[in-house]
């Protein structure tokens, strides 16, 4: 009989001891962030300007200073610089001044800025008439024509090359 209370005891002792199968976890894989998509080609947009003024500041009888004031509109992501404004301006008809400006203006990304330059004009081999228009403070017809190049600072980016010509009224100012 003692055999049989060793074998129930032993069979007991194990039946106790015996511990659950042991299970490997497997790494769970980490969640993956989500995709960025890549950046695709950059929109490039031509910029548009507006020459908002020419205005003759009256001076001396040989010289007189014109100022120029225009209004770029950048739609692109990028800031863009005036790098040059080349005009040629006439008065009445008769040619009056011309000039190259550089380095004018940045204007940053999807906004607008606004920017002037003066300039000389001499009244000698000019029409009477346009002097003494100028000394009445009479407003002036006038036409520009030339060219402006936009920069970018993007590598491979074009520069942009906008030809203008536009006429309008000029007022004489003191």
């Amino acid at each position: 009989m003692w055999k049989l209370l060793v074998f129930l005891g032993v069979l007991s002792l194990l039946t106790a001891c015996k511990s659950s199968p042991h299970q490997i976890e497997e790494p769970q894989p980490s969640p993956s962030p989500p995709a960025v998509p890549e950046p695709g080609p950059i929109e490039i947009k031509e910029p548009g300007f507006t020459i908002t003024s020419i205005t003759i500041l009256q001076a001396d009888l040989i010289n007189t200073r014109m100022e120029l004031s225009l209004k770029i509109d950048n739609p692109n992501v990028f800031p863009i610089t005036l790098a040059s404004f080349r005009y040629e301006l006439y008065g009445d008809g008769n040619f009056w001044t011309s000039g190259v400006e550089k380095d004018m203006a940045v204007v940053p990304a999807q906004s607008s800025s606004e920017t002037s330059f003066e300039f000389e004009m001499n009244f000698i081999g000019m029409k009477r008439r346009l002097l003494d228009n100028i000394i009445a403070m009479k407003e002036v017809r006038y036409r520009i024509a030339g060219d402006m190049e936009l920069g970018t600072a993007l590598s491979g980016a074009p520069h942009f090359r906008i030809k203008f010509d536009y006429s309008g009224n000029s007022a004489v100012l003191k």
